[in-house]
Parts: structure tokens; sequence; C-alpha cells
């Protein structure tokens, strides 16, 4: 999906962080912090909702 965003590195600018610390970021192993994934997103032109399970 990022690549439809110009790429790592065009949403690593986007969102004002580090190129290689997204890679590392994004990788199997990696751990992101909230605000990461908020500022990937945000880049994407995406955001991060939290919706109950079931209705009711």
């Amino acid at each position: 999906m990022a690549k439809a965003f110009g790429g790592v590195p065009g949403i690593a600018e986007q969102a004002h962080l580090n190129p290689t610390q997204l890679y590392r970021t994004l990788s199997p192993q990696g751990n992101p912090e909230l605000r990461s994934l908020i500022a990937v997103l945000k880049a994407m032109g995406m955001r991060l909702a939290v919706q109950p399970l079931r209705q009711g």
C-alpha cells in the first residue's frame, strides 16, 4: 500500500519521520508506536478508528 502513496520515503517525508526508521518500524519485527502509526495513516489520508464489534 505504501507504493501507492510514494513509497516509504514519500510517506516518511509527509509524516515527518526518518525513512530508515520507518522501514524498521514497518518490518515484521517492527513495533510501531501509536504516534508513528497515526502519522503514517495521516500521510496516506486515513485515520485510525475504534468501533465496537457488535451494535446493541
